[in-house]
């Protein structure tokens, strides 16, 4: 394990496996669901994580109505309804989100507004919610594409009066799909081992990788400067 110190005007967070672990709530709601329609749920979980519900419904369950993302909604509200008991934080994310001010960093996440919304009133109640927060239907392409990080580092460096060509940028992601869309939009990616083998996330893309936000140290809250414990590449 290394330290190393990062410098950044922004800081990009995904949601679900980077500041809330929801994969045993949402992987139980895609069983119940492949058991109904006998669809291989090893194959849906290699494509799953970190991608938008109504990505996945058109992949695996074409025949299912998704008109005006209804069937999504309706997945990822019985997420919150059926299992939001088993999720938990992830460990860090109070001290590290409340250290700087709120137009310093934003959410990006593939999970609608009902979802997202959910986690940050009953899971995340000890941080101030950003004003910035991408949601699944806010943006027309989801992970990979770097569409929701791109939007969000716009949005933050017209609050902070920042040239968005030019701003310097941190994402914090937990799956692979998600690392290639912080790539994809130019910025220092940061991969939390939550929810896959450190090795992945750096095969992905990742820059550094860390097991939890108790290794992501804030040195300087005003011009964000970070000291990670960093997971060696192999």
């Amino acid at each position: 394990m290394g330290k190393v110190t990062l410098q950044t005007d922004l800081c990009l967070f995904d949601l679900d496996g980077t500041l809330v672990n929801t994969t045993d709530a949402v992987e139980r709601i895609w069983v119940d669901l492949c058991s109904k329609h006998n669809v291989s749920v090893d194959k849906l979980f290699e494509y799953s994580h970190g991608t938008r519900t109504s990505e996945v419904l058109a992949k695996f369950f074409p025949e299912i109505d998704n008109t005006d993302n209804k069937a999504a909604y309706a997945f990822d509200k019985s997420i919150v309804d059926k299992h939001g008991h088993l999720v938990k934080v992830i460990p860090g994310h109070a001290k590290l989100l409340n250290s700087w001010n709120k137009h310093k960093w934003c959410i990006v996440t593939s999970g609608n507004q009902v979802l997202a919304g959910s986690w940050f009133d009953n899971i995340l109640s000890d941080v101030t919610k950003p004003d910035v927060f991408i949601t699944a239907e806010m943006v027309s392409k989801g992970k990979p594409n770097p569409e929701g990080y791109l939007r969000g580092a716009e949005l933050l460096s017209e609050k902070n009066g920042l040239d968005k060509d030019s701003v310097k940028k941190v994402v914090f992601e937990d799956a692979p799909v998600g690392i290639n869309a912080g790539v994809n939009a130019g910025a220092t990616v940061v991969g939390i081992a939550s929810s896959f083998d450190p090795q992945l996330l750096y095969k992905a893309g990742a820059t550094y990788v860390v097991k939890d936000l108790t290794h992501v140290h804030v040195v300087d809250g005003d011009k964000i400067e970070l000291e990670l414990d960093t997971i060696d590449r192999e």
